[in-house]
Protein backbone atom coordinates (compact mmCIF):
# COMPACT_ATOMS: atom_id res chain seq x y z
CA UNK A 1 0.00 0.00 0.00
CA UNK A 2 1.32 3.40 -0.91
CA UNK A 3 2.15 5.76 1.92
CA UNK A 4 -0.38 8.34 0.69
CA UNK A 5 -3.15 5.74 0.77
CA UNK A 6 -2.06 4.72 4.30
CA UNK A 7 -2.22 8.35 5.45
CA UNK A 8 -5.62 8.83 3.82
CA UNK A 9 -6.91 5.65 5.51
CA UNK A 10 -5.54 6.80 8.89
CA UNK A 11 -7.27 10.19 8.59
CA UNK A 12 -10.57 8.56 7.63
CA UNK A 13 -10.33 6.21 10.62
CA UNK A 14 -9.70 9.16 12.97
CA UNK A 15 -12.56 11.22 11.53
CA UNK A 16 -14.89 8.25 11.69
CA UNK A 17 -14.67 8.37 15.49
CA UNK A 18 -14.33 12.11 16.05
CA UNK A 19 -15.44 12.17 19.68
CA UNK A 20 -13.14 9.32 20.71
CA UNK A 21 -10.23 10.80 18.75
CA UNK A 22 -10.74 14.22 20.32
CA UNK A 23 -10.90 12.80 23.86
CA UNK A 24 -7.71 10.84 23.16
CA UNK A 25 -5.69 13.83 22.01
CA UNK A 26 -6.81 16.14 24.84
CA UNK A 27 -3.83 14.99 26.87
CA UNK A 28 -1.50 15.69 23.92
CA UNK A 29 -3.01 19.17 23.45
CA UNK A 30 -2.71 20.03 27.16
CA UNK A 31 0.81 18.64 27.45
CA UNK A 32 2.17 20.38 24.34
CA UNK A 33 0.38 23.64 25.23
CA UNK A 34 1.86 23.55 28.75
CA UNK A 35 5.40 22.93 27.48
CA UNK A 36 5.14 25.66 24.82
CA UNK A 37 3.70 28.15 27.31
CA UNK A 38 6.36 27.47 29.93
CA UNK A 39 9.26 27.57 27.47
CA UNK A 40 8.04 30.76 25.74
CA UNK A 41 7.17 32.66 28.93
CA UNK A 42 10.38 31.38 30.54
CA UNK A 43 12.46 32.80 27.70
CA UNK A 44 10.60 36.10 27.93
CA UNK A 45 11.31 36.27 31.65
CA UNK A 46 14.97 35.39 31.04
CA UNK A 47 15.22 38.24 28.56
CA UNK A 48 13.47 40.62 30.98
CA UNK A 49 15.86 39.66 33.80
CA UNK A 50 18.93 40.20 31.61
CA UNK A 51 17.59 43.58 30.48
CA UNK A 52 17.16 44.64 34.10
CA UNK A 53 20.55 43.27 35.08
CA UNK A 54 22.54 44.67 32.16
CA UNK A 55 20.44 47.82 31.76
CA UNK A 56 20.20 47.40 27.99
CA UNK A 57 17.49 46.87 25.39
CA UNK A 58 19.80 44.89 23.11
CA UNK A 59 19.00 41.34 24.12
CA UNK A 60 20.71 39.75 21.12
CA UNK A 61 24.10 40.67 22.57
CA UNK A 62 25.73 40.62 25.98
CA UNK A 63 28.45 43.03 27.02
CA UNK A 64 31.07 43.15 29.69
CA UNK A 65 33.96 45.35 30.69
CA UNK A 66 37.64 44.48 30.31
CA UNK A 67 39.80 46.64 32.57
CA UNK A 68 43.49 47.17 33.21
CA UNK A 69 44.86 47.79 36.71
CA UNK A 70 48.48 49.01 36.86
CA UNK A 71 50.71 47.68 39.63
CA UNK A 72 51.85 51.22 40.55
CA UNK A 73 48.57 53.08 40.20
CA UNK A 74 49.82 56.37 41.67
CA UNK A 75 52.81 56.86 39.37
CA UNK A 76 51.12 55.21 36.42
CA UNK A 77 48.29 57.69 36.67
CA UNK A 78 50.72 60.57 36.21
CA UNK A 79 52.22 59.02 33.08
CA UNK A 80 50.96 59.32 29.52
CA UNK A 81 50.65 55.58 28.92
CA UNK A 82 47.66 54.35 26.94
CA UNK A 83 46.03 51.38 28.65
CA UNK A 84 44.61 49.87 25.46
CA UNK A 85 46.13 50.69 22.07
CA UNK A 86 45.10 49.57 18.59
CA UNK A 87 47.24 46.44 18.88
CA UNK A 88 45.28 45.44 22.00
CA UNK A 89 41.95 46.12 20.31
CA UNK A 90 42.96 43.97 17.32
CA UNK A 91 44.05 41.25 19.73
CA UNK A 92 40.63 41.31 21.40
CA UNK A 93 38.79 41.32 18.06
CA UNK A 94 40.64 38.13 17.07
CA UNK A 95 39.09 36.17 19.95
CA UNK A 96 36.27 33.91 18.68
CA UNK A 97 32.90 35.10 19.95
CA UNK A 98 33.80 38.80 20.17
CA UNK A 99 31.61 40.74 17.73
CA UNK A 100 32.56 44.30 18.75
CA UNK A 101 35.20 46.11 20.81
CA UNK A 102 35.08 49.72 21.91
CA UNK A 103 36.32 51.97 24.65
CA UNK A 104 33.85 52.07 27.51
CA UNK A 105 31.74 55.19 27.48
CA UNK A 106 31.21 56.97 30.77
CA UNK A 107 27.66 57.87 31.74
CA UNK A 108 27.34 61.67 32.00
CA UNK A 109 26.18 61.53 35.63
CA UNK A 110 28.71 58.89 36.67
CA UNK A 111 32.10 60.40 35.84
CA UNK A 112 34.62 59.77 38.60
CA UNK A 113 38.34 60.42 38.97
CA UNK A 114 40.86 59.73 41.68
CA UNK A 115 43.48 62.23 42.88
CA UNK A 116 45.79 62.55 45.87
CA UNK A 117 44.31 64.79 48.59
CA UNK A 118 46.48 66.11 51.43
CA UNK A 119 45.20 65.03 54.84
CA UNK A 120 47.51 66.57 57.45
CA UNK A 121 50.98 65.08 56.93
CA UNK A 122 49.72 62.38 54.61
CA UNK A 123 47.90 62.20 51.33
CA UNK A 124 45.13 59.86 50.25
CA UNK A 125 43.86 58.68 46.88
CA UNK A 126 40.37 60.22 46.93
CA UNK A 127 37.29 59.73 44.77
CA UNK A 128 36.10 62.88 42.95
CA UNK A 129 32.72 63.11 41.25
CA UNK A 130 32.76 65.38 38.20
CA UNK A 131 29.48 67.20 37.63
CA UNK A 132 28.23 69.38 34.77
CA UNK A 133 26.83 72.15 36.96
CA UNK A 134 25.03 71.18 40.16
CA UNK A 135 26.15 68.42 42.46
CA UNK A 136 24.78 67.00 45.70
CA UNK A 137 22.57 69.29 47.78
CA UNK A 138 24.80 70.78 50.47
CA UNK A 139 24.07 70.87 54.20
CA UNK A 140 26.47 73.78 54.78
CA UNK A 141 27.73 76.59 52.52
CA UNK A 142 26.47 76.80 48.92
CA UNK A 143 25.84 74.36 46.07
CA UNK A 144 28.03 74.15 43.00
CA UNK A 145 26.48 76.12 40.13
CA UNK A 146 27.11 76.98 36.49
CA UNK A 147 28.78 80.17 37.69
CA UNK A 148 31.57 78.01 39.19
CA UNK A 149 32.61 76.47 35.86
CA UNK A 150 36.35 76.84 35.52
CA UNK A 151 36.79 78.24 39.05
CA UNK A 152 38.84 76.42 41.67
CA UNK A 153 35.94 75.61 43.97
CA UNK A 154 34.66 72.24 45.21
CA UNK A 155 32.17 70.78 47.63
CA UNK A 156 33.27 68.06 50.01
CA UNK A 157 31.54 65.31 51.97
CA UNK A 158 31.00 65.67 55.72
CA UNK A 159 33.19 62.58 56.13
CA UNK A 160 36.13 64.31 54.45
CA UNK A 161 35.52 67.39 56.59
CA UNK A 162 36.05 65.27 59.72
CA UNK A 163 39.40 64.09 58.31
CA UNK A 164 40.51 67.55 57.11
CA UNK A 165 39.21 69.77 59.89
CA UNK A 166 38.29 67.67 62.94
CA UNK A 167 37.72 70.73 65.11
CA UNK A 168 36.21 73.30 62.79
CA UNK A 169 34.08 74.38 59.84
CA UNK A 170 35.34 73.63 56.30
CA UNK A 171 33.39 76.19 54.25
CA UNK A 172 35.68 78.97 53.01
CA UNK A 173 38.84 76.99 53.65
CA UNK A 174 40.98 75.18 51.06
CA UNK A 175 41.77 71.59 50.26
CA UNK A 176 44.92 70.53 48.39
CA UNK A 177 44.24 68.18 45.49
CA UNK A 178 47.28 66.92 43.53
CA UNK A 179 49.31 70.04 44.49
CA UNK A 180 46.47 72.42 43.58
CA UNK A 181 44.49 74.34 46.23
CA UNK A 182 40.70 74.47 45.87
CA UNK A 183 38.22 76.56 47.83
CA UNK A 184 35.59 74.56 49.72
CA UNK A 185 32.24 76.10 48.78
CA UNK A 186 29.93 73.66 50.55
CA UNK A 187 29.60 70.42 52.46
CA UNK A 188 27.28 67.61 51.36
CA UNK A 189 26.14 64.46 53.10
CA UNK A 190 26.24 61.46 50.71
CA UNK A 191 24.02 58.44 51.28
CA UNK A 192 25.49 55.31 52.76
CA UNK A 193 26.23 53.74 49.33
CA UNK A 194 28.04 56.80 47.95
CA UNK A 195 31.80 56.88 48.54
CA UNK A 196 32.38 60.21 46.78
CA UNK A 197 34.31 62.66 48.94
CA UNK A 198 34.70 65.61 46.57
CA UNK A 199 32.54 67.09 43.84
CA UNK A 200 34.03 69.34 41.20
CA UNK A 201 32.90 70.84 37.93
CA UNK A 202 34.10 68.83 34.89
CA UNK A 203 35.48 71.90 33.14
CA UNK A 204 37.39 72.84 36.28
CA UNK A 205 38.94 69.39 36.52
CA UNK A 206 39.96 69.34 32.86
CA UNK A 207 41.48 72.80 33.28
CA UNK A 208 43.80 71.74 36.10
CA UNK A 209 44.32 68.02 35.52
CA UNK A 210 44.88 65.97 32.45
CA UNK A 211 42.09 63.68 31.37
CA UNK A 212 42.12 60.18 32.75
CA UNK A 213 43.36 57.46 30.39
CA UNK A 214 40.75 55.11 29.01
CA UNK A 215 41.20 52.24 31.44
CA UNK A 216 38.39 50.05 30.23
CA UNK A 217 37.12 48.57 27.01
CA UNK A 218 33.78 46.94 26.40
CA UNK A 219 33.37 43.75 24.41
CA UNK A 220 30.11 42.64 22.77
CA UNK A 221 29.32 38.94 22.55
CA UNK A 222 26.23 37.39 20.90
CA UNK A 223 23.80 36.10 23.52
CA UNK A 224 24.14 32.52 22.26
CA UNK A 225 27.80 32.56 23.31
CA UNK A 226 29.11 32.06 26.86
CA UNK A 227 30.05 35.60 27.88
CA UNK A 228 32.27 34.61 30.82
CA UNK A 229 34.29 32.11 28.73
CA UNK A 230 34.83 34.61 25.90
CA UNK A 231 35.81 37.35 28.38
CA UNK A 232 38.20 34.97 30.14
CA UNK A 233 39.88 34.14 26.81
CA UNK A 234 40.21 37.87 26.04
CA UNK A 235 41.92 38.45 29.40
CA UNK A 236 44.29 35.50 28.82
CA UNK A 237 45.25 36.82 25.37
CA UNK A 238 45.88 40.32 26.73
CA UNK A 239 47.86 38.95 29.68
CA UNK A 240 50.02 37.02 27.21
CA UNK A 241 50.43 39.54 24.38
CA UNK A 242 48.85 42.86 25.49
CA UNK A 243 50.86 46.09 25.37
CA UNK A 244 50.65 46.49 29.18
CA UNK A 245 51.19 42.84 30.10
CA UNK A 246 54.27 43.70 32.23
CA UNK A 247 52.77 46.78 33.89
CA UNK A 248 49.74 45.32 35.68
CA UNK A 249 46.88 42.92 35.24
CA UNK A 250 43.88 42.61 32.96
CA UNK A 251 40.52 41.44 34.28
CA UNK A 252 36.90 41.28 33.28
CA UNK A 253 33.85 42.43 35.23
CA UNK A 254 32.11 39.89 37.42
CA UNK A 255 28.80 40.64 35.74
CA UNK A 256 29.90 38.38 32.85
CA UNK A 257 29.84 35.30 35.06
CA UNK A 258 26.75 36.54 36.86
CA UNK A 259 24.94 37.02 33.54
CA UNK A 260 25.77 33.50 32.41
CA UNK A 261 24.79 32.01 35.77
CA UNK A 262 21.43 33.78 35.86
CA UNK A 263 20.73 32.80 32.27
CA UNK A 264 21.70 29.17 32.94
CA UNK A 265 19.63 29.05 36.15
CA UNK A 266 16.52 30.38 34.42
CA UNK A 267 16.99 27.96 31.52
CA UNK A 268 17.40 25.06 33.95
CA UNK A 269 14.29 26.12 35.88
CA UNK A 270 12.32 26.28 32.61
CA UNK A 271 13.61 22.83 31.65
CA UNK A 272 12.57 21.31 34.98
CA UNK A 273 9.07 22.79 34.85
CA UNK A 274 8.75 21.68 31.22
CA UNK A 275 9.74 18.15 32.21
CA UNK A 276 7.01 18.10 34.84
CA UNK A 277 4.50 19.30 32.23
CA UNK A 278 5.81 16.61 29.88
CA UNK A 279 4.55 13.90 32.26
CA UNK A 280 1.06 14.59 30.93
CA UNK A 281 2.39 13.69 27.48
CA UNK A 282 3.35 10.25 28.75
CA UNK A 283 -0.12 9.74 30.19
CA UNK A 284 -1.73 10.89 26.93
CA UNK A 285 0.56 8.49 25.07
CA UNK A 286 -1.00 5.60 27.00
CA UNK A 287 -4.39 6.89 25.80
CA UNK A 288 -3.16 6.82 22.21
CA UNK A 289 -1.98 3.25 22.64
CA UNK A 290 -5.37 2.27 24.05
CA UNK A 291 -7.16 3.88 21.10
CA UNK A 292 -4.99 2.06 18.56
CA UNK A 293 -5.70 -1.25 20.35
CA UNK A 294 -9.44 -0.47 20.26
CA UNK A 295 -9.26 0.44 16.58
CA UNK A 296 -7.49 -2.85 15.81
CA UNK A 297 -10.05 -4.92 17.70
CA UNK A 298 -12.89 -3.20 15.81
CA UNK A 299 -11.26 -3.87 12.43
CA UNK A 300 -10.09 -7.46 12.83
CA UNK A 301 -11.97 -8.70 9.77
CA UNK A 302 -10.70 -5.77 7.67
CA UNK A 303 -7.15 -6.71 8.60
CA UNK A 304 -7.80 -10.35 7.83
CA UNK A 305 -9.27 -9.59 4.40
CA UNK A 306 -6.37 -7.33 3.52
CA UNK A 307 -3.87 -9.98 4.60
CA UNK A 308 -5.78 -12.62 2.55
CA UNK A 309 -5.63 -10.33 -0.50
CA UNK A 310 -1.86 -10.04 -0.18
CA UNK A 311 -1.18 -7.16 2.18
CA UNK A 312 2.18 -7.57 3.91
CA UNK A 313 2.77 -7.42 7.68
CA UNK A 314 4.73 -4.22 7.09
CA UNK A 315 1.74 -2.60 5.34
CA UNK A 316 -0.63 -3.54 8.20
CA UNK A 317 1.83 -2.23 10.80
CA UNK A 318 2.34 0.98 8.82
CA UNK A 319 -1.42 1.58 8.61
CA UNK A 320 -1.95 1.59 12.38
CA UNK A 321 1.37 3.27 13.09
CA UNK A 322 0.32 6.15 10.84
CA UNK A 323 -3.07 6.27 12.52
CA UNK A 324 -1.47 6.84 15.95
CA UNK A 325 1.11 9.22 14.49
CA UNK A 326 -1.53 11.30 12.69
CA UNK A 327 -3.56 11.50 15.87
CA UNK A 328 -0.67 12.84 17.98
CA UNK A 329 0.42 15.19 15.18
CA UNK A 330 -3.06 16.77 15.14
CA UNK A 331 -2.84 17.13 18.91
CA UNK A 332 0.63 18.64 18.66
CA UNK A 333 -0.43 21.28 16.13
CA UNK A 334 -3.49 22.29 18.17
CA UNK A 335 -1.43 22.24 21.39
CA UNK A 336 1.30 24.39 19.83
CA UNK A 337 -1.18 27.02 18.64
CA UNK A 338 -2.99 26.98 21.99
CA UNK A 339 0.33 27.26 23.87
CA UNK A 340 1.36 30.24 21.74
CA UNK A 341 -1.94 32.01 22.43
CA UNK A 342 -1.68 31.41 26.19
CA UNK A 343 2.00 32.45 26.22
CA UNK A 344 1.15 35.64 24.30
CA UNK A 345 -1.59 36.59 26.78
CA UNK A 346 0.61 35.84 29.82
CA UNK A 347 3.60 37.70 28.34
CA UNK A 348 1.56 40.81 27.61
CA UNK A 349 -0.10 40.77 31.03
CA UNK A 350 3.34 40.50 32.72
CA UNK A 351 4.92 43.07 30.39
CA UNK A 352 7.35 40.47 29.01
CA UNK A 353 8.54 40.05 25.43
CA UNK A 354 6.70 37.39 23.44
CA UNK A 355 9.49 35.44 21.74
CA UNK A 356 8.66 33.37 18.66
CA UNK A 357 11.28 30.69 18.42
CA UNK A 358 11.30 28.16 15.52
CA UNK A 359 13.02 25.75 17.89
CA UNK A 360 9.91 25.69 20.10
CA UNK A 361 7.74 24.80 17.08
CA UNK A 362 10.20 22.05 16.14
CA UNK A 363 10.15 20.84 19.76
CA UNK A 364 6.34 20.60 19.78
CA UNK A 365 6.20 18.67 16.51
CA UNK A 366 9.12 16.47 17.54
CA UNK A 367 7.47 15.51 20.84
CA UNK A 368 4.17 14.79 19.07
CA UNK A 369 5.83 12.51 16.50
CA UNK A 370 7.84 10.75 19.20
CA UNK A 371 4.75 10.06 21.36
CA UNK A 372 2.86 8.78 18.30
CA UNK A 373 5.65 6.44 17.21
CA UNK A 374 6.47 5.09 20.67
CA UNK A 375 2.91 4.39 21.80
CA UNK A 376 1.62 3.09 18.45
CA UNK A 377 4.50 0.76 17.70
CA UNK A 378 3.53 -2.17 19.94
CA UNK A 379 -0.21 -2.30 19.00
CA UNK A 380 0.58 -1.97 15.28
CA UNK A 381 3.26 -4.66 15.55
CA UNK A 382 0.83 -7.02 17.28
CA UNK A 383 -1.81 -6.39 14.60
CA UNK A 384 0.62 -7.25 11.81
CA UNK A 385 1.60 -10.54 13.49
CA UNK A 386 -1.93 -11.94 13.84
CA UNK A 387 -2.73 -15.20 11.99
CA UNK A 388 -4.76 -14.69 8.79
CA UNK A 389 -7.05 -17.66 9.45
CA UNK A 390 -7.95 -16.45 12.94
CA UNK A 391 -8.57 -12.95 11.63
CA UNK A 392 -11.20 -14.01 9.08
CA UNK A 393 -13.03 -16.56 11.26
Amino acid sequence: MKITISIETAIKAILKNKRRSFLTIIGIIVGIAAVITIVTVGRGYERYSLKQLLNTEDIKNNRTKISFSPEDDENFGKSSFVYFNEHDLDLVRSVPGVSEVQYEKEKPDQVYRYQQVVLGKNSQNTKIHLVDSKGEKVIAGKDLSSADIGNKVVTVSNQLVKELFPNGDAVGKTVEIANESFLIKGVFEPDITNTTKIEMNKATYENYFRGAPLKNIQITVPSDQNLAKVADKVVKNLSKSGSMKNQGRYEFANDAEMTDRISSSLQMLTLIVSFIAGISLFISGVGVMNMVYTSISERIKEIGIRRALGATERAIQMQFLLEGLTLTLFGGIIGYLLGDIIAFVISKSMNLDFIFDPFVAFLAMGISVLVGLVFSYIPSKNASKKDVVELIK
